[in-house]
């Protein structure tokens, strides 16, 4: 699978009329991607944000990625204008950007997935993204870009952001969303529930998809009617854990219940 052809699936699955669900990679396992594409998982996502990986895994990942037949997505560490542009060349599907704090923080972060005069993207032909030189970069799939909502900034001015040509979604960040409005962890509060609503209407009137994330399955049905067309199910350490944890519970406890 070619990045272009990564790049439009990755497009397709997020904005489609079914929940389209995903993980997050902290393992930085190529392994990893196999096993949440054989799970059912339509894409997923290398976390260099808070995950144990470094950019050495996103060639790796890309690789794995395109074997499995799902797209790759990146959570860079931050929003720099050299890594955004290098993870693009390695071929990664999308990239998700982390502490957006404002419209002008955004406005100027989208403008590192595009070529000038529209960008500020360097120009590279042997790159991955290109076949290593076998397309040209004018032909080349423009990498999705995803916009983290997690600070009072981004969310004060979301329907803005929504709206700016080269944003194709938004995702919600739970965690830090609810420490940003001072609710941490409550995620059931009016306060963190209302900046939900806002940011699907965003969204919704940008004709963008939203996603968000959860580490819990009994949320799933309430994400599903807050209007989400994407989510992110835990992540692979997560349920490493979970999976271990419930078994050991079982030889710890004889006859509990999982």
């Amino acid at each position: 699978m070619n990045n272009t052809r990564a790049v439009e699936m990755l497009r397709e699955t997020l904005g489609s009329p079914a929940m389209s669900p995903g993980t997050f990679l902290g393992l930085a396992s190529p392994t990893a991607i196999e096993i949440a594409a054989l799970a059912g998982c339509t894409w997923v996502l290398l976390d260099l944000e808070h995950g144990g990986g470094t950019l050495e895994q996103v060639g790796p990942s890309v690789q794995a990625a395109a074997a499995a037949g799902i797209p790759l997505v990146v959570r860079v560490p931050a929003p720099e204008r050299a890594v955004i542009g290098w993870v693009l060349d390695q071929g990664a599907a999308g990239i998700m950007l982390p502490r957006i704090e404002s419209l002008d923080h955004a406005r100027e972060c989208v403008s590192y997935f595009d070529y000038p005069p529209l960008g500020q993207r360097g120009v590279a032909s042997y790159t991955r993204s290109a076949g290593w030189g076998k397309y040209s970069v004018r032909e080349s799939a423009r990498g999705v870009c995803m916009i983290q909502i997690e600070t009072t900034g981004a969310l004060e001015e979301v329907s803005s952001i929504a709206t700016l040509p080269g944003v194709d979604s938004l995702f919600i960040g739970p965690l830090d969303l609810s420490f940003a409005l001072g609710v941490p962890e409550d995620f059931d509060n009016p306060v963190f529930t209302q900046a939900l609503t806002t940011v699907v209407a965003a969204a919704n009137g940008a004709k963008i998809p939203v996603g968000s994330l959860i580490s819990d399955p009994a949320r799933i049905a309430t994400m599903q009617d807050f209007g989400m067309d994407f989510l992110a199910l835990g992540s692979d350490a997560l349920a490493l854990r979970k999976g271990l944890s419930d078994q050991v519970q079982q030889i710890s406890n004889p006859g509990s219940q999982a």
